[in-house]
């Protein structure tokens, strides 16, 4: 990976992996872009619209920052501007590509586009897409993991957790497995990496809150509580195994 900064129009930063894309555009950081060409290839809402495109022979997914809750109906998509490093889209792609780096499978970081107008910005971010994958829930609501894919949720977390990553919002939806069975983590906004010991249960508990919640609301969800157990052995027996191999090394 090439990490490039360009700043060629007034207002704008896009940084990129010139390896994956040699030539971003800004126009390219929006539907209409890649509507024109007929390169949708699909979307997912949430927050905002996620976008799945088509670049060559390449799948990307764009991303538009927007805000949530109370602070996004009145201001939407925009965020104060305080550096261009500190901005959501730079500090996501940054900790992708460490994690990358660190071989955590998270997904690649194609490039981040920040827009500054005046004291507040805009942004997005584009990624490639995970082949064949789908998110934890929707498994979940088609049919029940073995133990040994349980195992490996605990595991994936702590892996990322070794890293002292700090996911935000670890979820049921931000937790992907692919067609050869590996388990990735999804969607670093406002995620960092951390200091410490203490913090590590937190994320774990939003995760066994979002199976419960999703549980309890859907008859058709394949978890129960000794499922948690499983993860958590997965996580507890990684977790050891990466310590003695950095105490040994």
């Amino acid at each position: 990976m090439a990490i490039k900064q360009w700043s060629g129009e007034p207002g704008h930063t896009i940084l990129y992996d010139d390896t994956l894309w040699p030539s971003p555009s800004t126009a390219a950081f929006t539907a209409d872009f890649w509507e024109s060409r007929d390169l949708i290839t699909g979307q997912a809402a949430g927050r905002g619209t996620t976008l799945f495109i088509q670049h060559d022979e390449q799948q990307w997914v764009l991303r538009h920052y927007q805000r949530g809750g109370l602070p996004g109906k009145v201001l939407q998509d925009q965020y104060l501007f305080t550096g261009i490093e500190a901005t959501r889209a730079i500090r996501e792609f940054r900790l992708l590509h460490l994690m990358r780096e660190k071989d955590l499978a998270v997904p690649t970081p194609v490039a981040a586009h920040v827009s500054r107008s005046g004291l507040a910005y805009r942004a997005d971010l584009i990624t490639a897409m995970i082949p064949n994958s789908a998110d934890l829930h929707q498994v979940l609501c088609q049919r029940a993991l073995s133990d040994n894919e349980w195992f490996t949720v605990g595991a994936a977390i702590a892996r990322l957790q070794h890293a002292q990553v700090y996911h935000h919002d670890l979820n049921v939806r931000n937790i992907m497995r692919d067609d050869e069975g590996t388990i990735w983590i999804i969607d670093f906004d406002r995620c960092y990496v951390r200091r410490g010991l203490r913090w590590k249960g937190k994320p774990l508990a939003r995760l066994l809150r979002s199976l419960r919640k999703e549980a309890a609301r859907n008859t058709d969800f394949h978890y129960a509580d000794e499922n948690w157990a499983t993860i958590m052995d997965g996580y507890i027996e990684t977790q050891s195994e990466l310590t003695l191999q950095r105490t040994s090394s």
